[in-house]
């Protein structure tokens, strides 16, 4: 590529600068050489309709080539795809409905009732959640608001502390004493949710956790034996044999006292035993001795 100078006599008379004409020599197919010349201004032009063309081309627009105006790009309208119609559905058999049970006057004002009173519960309820949602919160009182109440408060605080450990310390030591405190706790536990006053009556003990104990083995007993007068039978026929085991052991044992005993007494030595003879007051030299 060679560059020549483009002057011409405007320009020599003007002192102005020769223009760089830039030329490039190609070959035919032929093999004739022609020469080809780019003009630096209209390269330079070139440079800024590519700039403008990419400016406008970001924005959305393209130049007509015809016209060299810039208009809004169109998007090729793309090519609806054919829409795949599906078999029509088999319309499935109905189902047959299970047959339903008619209600009667009297089955329908019942369960009308029902609603009702559902409606009103509800209702209530409804009434009652806005009544406490409305309610103002109560300020936390502090003791001098009410000095008694406080020390009320306080003394029953420590009432209940002091019966939790008193009870926690009854049922430790309960439990060492006895290897079936737990099915005989389960018992009372019964007891005390259905007998009204047998929970004070416990806690009033001396030992609340071995009197508790004894009441539910009284009532496992009673209730094993078939009743009271059962229990009782029974305990006094315990009692009948033990007597009888003891005073039949007493009457042995006197037997046999009474067989050691020899037949006659003229045989058998008799023992002295040396008391000692009171002869008055000690005397002072004795004691002091002593």
């Amino acid at each position: 590529m060679a560059e020549q100078l483009s002057i011409s006599m405007d320009d020599i008379l003007s002192d102005k600068k020769p223009v760089q004409v830039e030329t490039k020599i190609t070959e035919t197919p032929a093999g004739i050489p022609v020469v080809e010349t780019k003009d630096p201004v209209e390269r330079a032009q070139s440079r800024k309709n590519a700039h403008r063309d990419k400016e406008q081309l970001a924005q959305g627009r393209v130049r007509d080539p015809e016209t060299g105006q810039y208009s809004l790009k169109v998007e090729p309208e793309a090519k609806a795809e054919p829409v795949k119609t599906e078999p029509a559905a088999v319309p499935a058999k109905p189902a047959v409905a299970a047959p339903t049970q008619e209600l009667n006057d009297k089955e329908k004002a019942f369960l009308k009732g029902m609603q009702e009173e559902r409606t009103k519960r509800q209702e209530l309820e409804r009434r009652l959640a806005a009544i406490e949602a409305a309610k103002p919160a109560e300020p936390v009182k502090t003791f001098w608001d009410d000095p008694e109440a406080a020390l009320a408060k306080q003394r029953q605080d420590i009432t209940a502390a002091t019966t939790k450990t008193r009870l926690d310390t009854a049922e430790a030591i309960a439990r060492i004493r006895h290897t079936d405190y737990d099915e005989k706790y389960q018992v009372l536990v019964e007891l005390l949710n259905s007998t009204p006053g047998l929970y004070q009556q416990v806690v009033a003990a001396p030992d609340p956790a071995e009197y508790g104990y004894g009441i539910a083995k009284s009532h496992m007993e009673i209730k094993d034996a078939g009743g009271v007068d059962e229990l009782r039978a029974k305990i006094e026929k315990e009692v009948r044999l033990k007597i009888e085991t003891e005073l039949k052991e007493k009457a042995e044992a006197l037997k046999k006292e009474q067989e050691a005993l020899p037949s006659s007494l003229s045989d058998a030595s008799s023992k002295g035993t040396n008391k000692p003879v009171w002869n008055g007051p000690p005397s002072l030299d004795s004691i002091l001795k002593g």
